[in-house]
């Protein structure tokens, strides 16, 4: 059993760490076509990251 909790673990963790990078490559791709986009668009990504954040803690 506590095999399957560690991989379980891992497996959240690299699904976070690929939704990390994902969207550090998105940023980085308006960033070279429309550079006045990313205020905005950060806000917005700030404001999602908070509120999930908020729902695990809940949740949690």
């Amino acid at each position: 059993m506590a095999d399957q909790a560690g991989t379980a673990q891992g497996q959240q963790l690299m699904l976070a760490l690929f939704f990390f990078v994902a969207t550090g490559a998105a940023l980085i791709g308006l960033t070279l076509v429309d550079p006045r986009t990313i205020p905005p668009i950060t806000g917005t990504c700030a404001l999602i990251l908070t509120a999930a954040a908020l729902a695990a803690a809940v949740l949690h």
